[in-house]
């Protein structure tokens, strides 16, 4: 009992599933909504793209679809949407692989019978043939045919029987049909007689009396009614168009030739132009044609506003290419025949009534600008247009007066003053906060003063408090640098290592102390602080035996991602000269210069954990042996160039080296007085001539500082580093 009662609850589970599925499932294929849309004389073809883009479905349309529609999209699902929308405009769909086809055409084809179905509205005759072919797989040929577009509706026929049925109207036409193709032929009218002067024979379709023609026909061709013309006429024309045509019902009489003409290419959607005495008769649209049918009226209106007048035509008349709305004039330009644009005027002029009731009311702002007021209306006045009062800041409407009384209570709740709080910034200036606003604030919120360091803030209270906030983080003062810099040239072999001298060596008495750094304690660099005792005694005898020279000892502060230079220079000036033809020397007067010495450039920025990176370039120069003077040249210079990206904590030394250069030196002994004597003086002077390599090296110690520079006594400092190297 119990197993039936499982099973049968299993059964009543498994029924409510295939329930869901069956039923709930073409729910959700088909619950794909689309908005709603509206389109005014659009072409079909960007119609059916917006429609694809809304519901991410493809859809391809394919030569046929053509012309423009207006229509309107209810909120529905796609697929009803667009089948309603196609059986409006007499166009078919077919789907294959979730891609949606669209044409004019319809065409089937069942193989096993060899019958042929084709529907078909206002399509031309070449894309119907080309459609046949498609669809039986068959090779269709055909000459040139008419430019006419047929309906055709045919049901299970014979591929041959379709295409005859198609050509009937047109009886120098025929079907030719083979195991392999069909072919459609023309069969050019025959004429009887010769035409004089061996051109064609003459027919009676066109008469001349004097300079005047005549025509009566029912049913001809256009080439052959334009070479019967051109032959009466005896004018010389050149036919451009592709594709003939059939012209039926043509009655004029005492036309000129020019006029009749014109008449005739109307009707072919054709134009032409005259180039010496040839005609080109060239192909046009027929839109062309008739513009010169239309008639264009400009209609002012009175009592109510352009903008808003397309709501209120009835959807019958909503046709974009009938009228354009001219909003600065307040008027409407209708465009079209007098029985398109008739009932569009006659609309317009019951419309168009004074509305008994109103009256004009001034209204005055206080605060709001009276040129943007429109923008601030409500939905029920943004139709109305305002009349702004120049060199006031007032403006008038008509309205009903309970209207305006809904109008003066929506103007007192947006009509007041903007709160405007005075902010002093402290270490930035108001362009630096304009160029990194903080996130609780907008340009438009904030007024520059002449006071950079003054703005205005126009925003709401909770806004100004996080603004501040944010403030308190941004107005810093930015970080200073104080870079303390030691560059010393040493002789080849005498650089000194210092990176095992860190550590201070015991013993020695005071006296024995300041005299092993005497040599230091004029430089403002805090050697023995920095590198300690062992080096700095090193350096001082370096210094005092001349094997060692301080070409820079400063102290540079500036601030955080900023550049700083010294320069330490020489600058020598020469005149330059020339020697002319006869060898005689002369100045030019132009005067050149050559800088030598020492030039250093060093950036720094700190980041948030105080790490110190810089940017540091340092150029050593020199001035060679001056040239003589008769050759006019200047004497050559050399230069040492360190340029390098490096990064340190706060304190800590960096030290910058191995660029070595080699210098060649004469060093003269001589004995007084007989030395200098010209000539004999060679015999008492002793010349000894030696090459020099020296190593440039650069000491930077970078400090974070936020306060200023404090110098501290020399006696201090001696107390200082005793304490620090030798004290107990």
């Amino acid at each position: 009992m119990a197993y039936r009662k499982a099973v049968k609850k299993r059964s009543i589970y498994i029924f409510a599933l295939f329930f869901l599925f069956f039923y709930l499932s073409p729910l959700s294929i088909f619950s794909e909504q689309i908005k709603e849309m509206q389109f005014i004389n659009q072409p079909i073809t960007d119609i059916l793209l917006a429609l694809g883009e809304i519901s991410g479905k493809s859809i391809i349309p394919d030569e046929t679809v053509k012309g423009s529609a207006s229509y309107y999209f209810s909120e529905t699902d796609f697929e009803t949407a667009i089948k309603v929308f196609l059986n409006t405009y007499k166009m078919y769909l077919r789907k294959e692989n979730n891609i949606y086809y669209v044409s004019r055409i319809k065409v089937e084809y069942d193989e096993r019978t060899g019958k042929i179905s084709m529907d078909g509205e206002d399509v031309e005759i070449n894309l119907l043939v080309r459609a046949a072919s498609k669809a039986i797989g068959k090779t269709i040929l055909f000459d040139s045919l008419p430019s006419q577009n047929l309906s055709v509706h045919i049901t299970k026929v014979e591929p041959q029987k379709l295409l005859d049925i198609i050509i009937k109207r047109y009886p120098d036409y025929k079907v030719e049909a083979d195991q392999d193709y069909f072919y459609i032929k023309h069969i050019p009218p025959r004429h009887e007689g010769k035409a004089p002067e061996g051109r064609r024979a003459q027919t009676d379709m066109i008469h001349k009396a004097g300079e005047l023609y005549s025509m009566d026909v029912d049913k001809a061709r256009f080439r052959e009614i334009i070479d019967d013309l051109f032959i009466k006429s005896d004018h010389e024309y050149s036919l451009l168009l592709q594709r003939d045509s059939y012209i039926e019902k043509l009655r004029f009489k005492d036309k000129s030739f020019e006029k009749l003409l014109r008449l005739i290419l109307d009707q072919a959607n054709a134009d032409y132009s005259k180039v010496g005495e040839i005609y080109y008769i060239f192909e046009i649209q027929q839109r062309d044609i008739l513009k010169k049918l239309k008639t264009t009226i400009r209609l002012p209106l009175i009592h109510i506003a352009a903008q808003g007048i397309s709501n209120l035509f009835p959807s019958e008349m909503l046709s974009s290419k009938f009228f354009k709305l001219d909003v600065n004039s307040n008027s409407i330009i209708l465009s079209g025949s007098l029985e398109e644009i008739g009932p569009v005027q006659e609309f317009i002029k019951k419309i168009d009534l004074p509305d008994e009731g109103q009256k004009h009311y001034r209204f005055d702002l206080k605060y709001l600008d009276n040129t943007n007021v429109r923008s601030m209306f409500p939905p029920a006045f943004k139709y109305i247009e305002p009349i702004i009062i120049p060199n006031t800041n007032s403006f008038i409407i008509r309205l009903f007066p309970e209207r305006k009384k809904i109008l003066e209570e929506y103007l007192k709740l947006i009509d007041r003053p903007e709160e405007t709080v005075t902010v002093k910034l402290k270490y930035i200036k108001a362009q630096d906060l304009l160029e990194k606003l903080p996130p609780s604030i907008t340009e438009k919120e904030i007024i520059e003063t002449s006071d950079s360091s003054v703005v205005f803030l126009k925003t709401s209270p909770e806004k100004l408090e996080r603004f501040y906030r944010e403030l308190e983080l941004l107005d810093q003062p930015a970080p200073q640098i104080r870079y303390q810099v030691l560059v010393i040239q040493h002789q080849a072999g005498e650089a000194i290592n210092w990176s095992d001298s860190f550590k201070a060596t015991a013993g020695g008495t005071e006296n024995a102390f300041i005299g092993t750094i005497g040599s230091l304690l004029s430089l403002s660099f805090d050697i023995v602080s920095t590198f300690g005792y062992q080096f700095g005694v090193q350096l001082s005898l370096d210094l005092s035996t001349n094997k060692a020279r301080v070409l820079a000892d400063t102290t540079l502060i500036g601030v955080s991602d900023q550049e700083i230079s010294f320069q330490n220079t020489e600058t020598y000036r020469y005149r330059e000269i020339e020697v002319d033809e006869d060898g005689n020397t002369k100045y030019t007067g132009v005067t050149r210069e050559i800088t030598s010495g020492l030039i250093f450039n060093i950036k720094g920025w700190v980041s948030g954990n105080g790490m110190i990176t810089m940017d540091v370039k340092a150029t050593v120069s020199k001035r060679g042996t001056d040239v003589s003077t008769e050759s006019g040249s200047i004497p050559p210079t050399s230069e040492n160039v360190i340029n390098t990206k490096i990064r340190t904590l706060s304190g800590k030394p960096l030290v910058i080296g191995g660029l070595i250069r080699q210098e060649r030196s004469i060093h003269v002994n001589k004995v007084p007085i007989l030395g200098s004597i010209p000539l004999l003086g060679y015999l008492f002077q002793s010349r000894k001539e030696s090459v020099e390599n020296s190593e440039l090296v650069i000491y930077i110690v970078p400090h974070v500082d936020y306060s200023k520079l404090e110098e501290t006594e020399i006696g201090l400092r001696l107390e200082k580093l005793y304490n620090k190297f030798l004290g107990s």
